[in-house]
């Protein structure tokens, strides 16, 4: 029976593997997205890694690196989330103007 030391140990080294794989796909996909935005995002993520690996930066200036590519995606989240909505009330209100407007038209045009 394995020791409790040797199941974290395992668990870790799993838990890396996983990680490891997990970052290369997402860089990937990031990549090969036909939005300019998260193809930039994956290769500056991409380009931080390499940094850090050739120890060019520091953990706690890759950490920075990376809090800025996290929040400039999430601004970016938002920022479409705020455009799809206005898109979606535009079209709303289109729709509704020329409803009401022909539907004042037609009872116009009943008297």
């Amino acid at each position: 029976m394995a020791s409790i030391s040797e199941f974290i140990e395992a668990l870790l080294d799993e838990g890396k593997a996983f990680s490891k794989d997990e970052l290369k796909a997402l860089i990937s996909e990031a990549k090969a997205d036909n939005r300019l935005f998260i193809r930039h995002m994956g290769e500056l993520t991409e380009e931080f890694i390499k940094l850090r690996a050739l120890k060019k930066i520091t953990s706690s200036e890759f950490k920075e690196l990376m809090r800025d590519v996290v929040n400039l995606n999430k601004m970016q989240y938002l920022k479409l989330s705020v455009e799809a909505k206005l898109r979606a009330e535009k079209t709303a209100k289109g729709l509704s103007n020329l409803v009401i407007d022909e539907l004042i038209t037609l009872i116009d045009k009943a008297r």
